[in-house]
């Protein structure tokens, strides 16, 4: 596991205070993709954006990649189990279950938008900020950071 740690300037207005745009992001996401033959398993990825719209705050949607293609998560209000297979940057999700709690409505309609997309999802990529995007047939994402 490759971990850097880079200091940002906080002057307002420099490209090098948005820490998306340094190099050295992209090189540890490129680095990730290319020598880690498991980018997505290991800790828990928080979900921070479905289909383009952020989430709750301090919702607890999460992915967790397990090994032997297990899929486990919190799907924002109830947990999730299912499979994953992976080739290359093609991925695809099978959920097979989740629990059953009632929750708040914000959070209940968090969930089924997730739940609809996970089943959709075709390919994956880490961007150049470390963040998970996996995207489904028709274009939608699911973002998530660790």
């Amino acid at each position: 596991m490759v971990i850097v740690r880079l200091a940002s300037n906080p002057v307002a207005g420099n490209a090098a205070s948005d820490p998306t745009s340094l190099p050295a992001y992209r090189a540890v996401a490129e680095h990730l993709m290319a020598s880690d033959k498991s980018p997505l398993t290991g800790r828990e990825w928080t979900v921070v954006s479905i289909a383009g719209a952020g989430v709750v705050d301090h919702s607890p949607a999460t992915l967790q990649f397990l090994p032997g293609g297990r899929l486990a998560g919190n799907a924002s209000c109830n947990r999730i189990i299912g499979s994953f297979r992976l080739a290359g940057t093609q991925l695809s999700l099978q959920p097979a279950g989740t629990t059953m709690m009632a929750c708040p409505e914000a959070l209940m309609n968090q969930e089924r938008k997730l739940l609809g997309l996970l089943p959709r999802v075709e390919s994956y990529r880490i961007d150049n900020t470390g963040a998970l995007i996996l995207r489904a047939t028709d274009g939608s994402t699911i973002v998530a950071r660790r």
